[in-house]
Protein backbone atom coordinates (compact mmCIF):
# COMPACT_ATOMS: atom_id res chain seq x y z
CA UNK A 1 0.00 0.00 0.00
CA UNK A 2 1.86 3.20 -1.02
CA UNK A 3 2.01 6.16 1.37
CA UNK A 4 0.19 9.46 0.44
CA UNK A 5 3.14 12.02 0.97
CA UNK A 6 2.51 15.15 2.50
CA UNK A 7 3.10 18.70 -0.01
CA UNK A 8 5.36 20.84 1.53
CA UNK A 9 3.54 24.08 2.15
CA UNK A 10 6.23 26.09 -0.13
CA UNK A 11 4.43 23.89 -3.06
CA UNK A 12 1.20 24.42 -2.17
CA UNK A 13 -1.36 27.02 -4.33
CA UNK A 14 -1.17 29.11 -1.51
CA UNK A 15 2.61 29.73 -0.64
CA UNK A 16 2.24 30.47 -4.76
CA UNK A 17 -0.52 33.19 -4.98
CA UNK A 18 1.48 34.51 -1.52
CA UNK A 19 5.10 34.38 -3.07
CA UNK A 20 3.41 35.67 -6.56
CA UNK A 21 1.68 38.60 -4.12
CA UNK A 22 4.95 39.41 -3.07
CA UNK A 23 6.55 39.29 -6.29
CA UNK A 24 3.80 42.17 -7.90
CA UNK A 25 4.22 44.09 -4.87
CA UNK A 26 7.94 44.81 -5.52
CA UNK A 27 7.34 45.18 -8.89
CA UNK A 28 4.86 47.82 -8.68
CA UNK A 29 7.03 49.38 -6.37
CA UNK A 30 9.47 49.71 -9.01
CA UNK A 31 8.03 50.47 -11.75
CA UNK A 32 6.10 53.18 -9.84
CA UNK A 33 9.86 54.67 -8.77
CA UNK A 34 11.85 53.87 -12.28
CA UNK A 35 8.70 55.42 -14.20
CA UNK A 36 9.16 58.49 -12.70
CA UNK A 37 4.74 58.55 -11.64
CA UNK A 38 3.51 61.06 -9.73
CA UNK A 39 1.37 58.37 -7.47
CA UNK A 40 2.23 55.46 -5.69
CA UNK A 41 0.68 51.97 -6.13
CA UNK A 42 -1.47 52.74 -3.75
CA UNK A 43 -2.52 55.99 -4.64
CA UNK A 44 -3.04 54.67 -7.84
CA UNK A 45 -5.39 52.08 -6.97
CA UNK A 46 -7.25 53.91 -4.67
CA UNK A 47 -7.57 56.12 -7.88
CA UNK A 48 -8.76 53.37 -9.52
CA UNK A 49 -12.02 52.14 -7.24
CA UNK A 50 -12.78 55.52 -6.88
CA UNK A 51 -12.88 56.02 -10.59
CA UNK A 52 -14.47 52.76 -11.44
CA UNK A 53 -17.11 53.27 -8.78
CA UNK A 54 -17.83 56.38 -8.23
CA UNK A 55 -17.47 58.54 -4.76
CA UNK A 56 -17.31 56.28 -1.61
CA UNK A 57 -16.78 56.89 1.64
CA UNK A 58 -13.34 56.47 3.76
CA UNK A 59 -14.44 52.89 4.96
CA UNK A 60 -15.92 50.88 2.14
CA UNK A 61 -12.60 52.08 -0.15
CA UNK A 62 -10.42 50.92 2.86
CA UNK A 63 -12.83 47.75 3.16
CA UNK A 64 -12.87 47.15 -1.22
CA UNK A 65 -8.71 47.55 -0.81
CA UNK A 66 -8.17 45.89 2.14
CA UNK A 67 -6.22 48.56 3.88
CA UNK A 68 -6.86 50.19 7.52
CA UNK A 69 -8.67 53.09 7.88
CA UNK A 70 -6.04 54.96 9.16
CA UNK A 71 -3.32 54.00 6.15
CA UNK A 72 -6.57 55.18 3.72
CA UNK A 73 -6.65 58.04 5.46
CA UNK A 74 -3.02 58.77 4.96
CA UNK A 75 -3.33 58.01 1.37
CA UNK A 76 -6.54 60.02 0.74
CA UNK A 77 -5.11 62.85 2.70
CA UNK A 78 -2.23 63.07 0.68
CA UNK A 79 -4.00 62.52 -2.91
CA UNK A 80 -6.23 65.74 -1.51
CA UNK A 81 -3.55 67.69 -0.67
CA UNK A 82 -1.89 67.38 -4.44
CA UNK A 83 -6.01 68.77 -5.53
CA UNK A 84 -6.68 64.74 -7.58
CA UNK A 85 -9.69 63.96 -4.91
CA UNK A 86 -11.91 66.11 -2.75
CA UNK A 87 -14.33 65.32 0.01
CA UNK A 88 -18.07 65.88 0.15
CA UNK A 89 -20.68 65.71 2.41
CA UNK A 90 -24.19 64.13 1.57
CA UNK A 91 -26.29 62.36 4.12
CA UNK A 92 -26.93 58.58 4.60
CA UNK A 93 -29.97 56.97 6.84
CA UNK A 94 -29.81 60.65 8.03
CA UNK A 95 -26.22 61.24 8.90
CA UNK A 96 -23.84 62.92 7.48
CA UNK A 97 -21.10 60.57 5.34
CA UNK A 98 -18.04 61.87 3.86
CA UNK A 99 -17.38 60.81 0.17
CA UNK A 100 -14.21 60.92 -1.52
CA UNK A 101 -14.82 62.33 -4.96
CA UNK A 102 -12.05 62.56 -7.51
CA UNK A 103 -10.99 65.88 -9.42
CA UNK A 104 -10.38 66.60 -12.85
CA UNK A 105 -6.81 66.91 -11.67
CA UNK A 106 -7.34 63.49 -10.27
CA UNK A 107 -8.86 62.17 -13.40
CA UNK A 108 -6.13 63.32 -15.41
CA UNK A 109 -3.30 61.78 -13.27
CA UNK A 110 -4.96 58.64 -13.28
CA UNK A 111 -5.57 58.33 -17.36
CA UNK A 112 -1.67 59.25 -17.85
CA UNK A 113 -0.53 56.74 -15.26
CA UNK A 114 -2.79 54.10 -16.44
CA UNK A 115 -1.64 54.34 -19.90
CA UNK A 116 2.31 54.00 -18.84
CA UNK A 117 0.75 50.75 -16.83
CA UNK A 118 -0.53 49.20 -19.50
CA UNK A 119 2.37 49.93 -21.51
CA UNK A 120 4.73 47.88 -19.32
CA UNK A 121 1.71 45.67 -18.13
CA UNK A 122 2.00 44.18 -21.77
CA UNK A 123 5.62 42.75 -21.54
CA UNK A 124 3.86 40.88 -18.73
CA UNK A 125 0.77 40.31 -20.35
CA UNK A 126 2.78 38.94 -23.76
CA UNK A 127 3.71 35.76 -21.59
CA UNK A 128 0.31 34.49 -21.51
CA UNK A 129 -2.33 33.46 -23.84
CA UNK A 130 -5.85 35.43 -23.56
CA UNK A 131 -7.74 32.49 -22.22
CA UNK A 132 -4.92 31.86 -19.45
CA UNK A 133 -5.56 35.43 -18.39
CA UNK A 134 -8.99 34.78 -17.92
CA UNK A 135 -8.59 31.14 -16.38
CA UNK A 136 -5.94 33.14 -13.82
CA UNK A 137 -8.09 36.19 -12.94
CA UNK A 138 -11.39 33.85 -12.65
CA UNK A 139 -8.88 31.04 -10.32
CA UNK A 140 -7.96 34.16 -8.24
CA UNK A 141 -11.44 35.52 -7.67
CA UNK A 142 -12.64 32.30 -6.68
CA UNK A 143 -9.97 31.98 -4.33
CA UNK A 144 -10.90 35.59 -2.59
CA UNK A 145 -14.18 35.13 -2.58
CA UNK A 146 -13.47 31.29 -0.46
CA UNK A 147 -11.59 33.13 1.75
CA UNK A 148 -13.62 36.58 2.22
CA UNK A 149 -16.01 33.53 4.19
CA UNK A 150 -13.06 32.52 6.54
CA UNK A 151 -11.12 35.43 6.79
CA UNK A 152 -12.52 38.19 9.46
CA UNK A 153 -11.20 41.47 8.65
CA UNK A 154 -10.73 44.24 11.03
CA UNK A 155 -10.72 47.70 8.95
Amino acid sequence: MEEKQEKKYTESLFYEVYLTGKYIKKMSIQHFKNLNLELTSEEFSTLDFIYHNGNMCQRDLALKMFINRANMGKILNGLEERGYLKRIVDVKCNRPVKLISMTKEGEDIYAKTLITLRNTAQKAYCKFKDDEVKVLIAGMQKLREYLKEIVEIDI
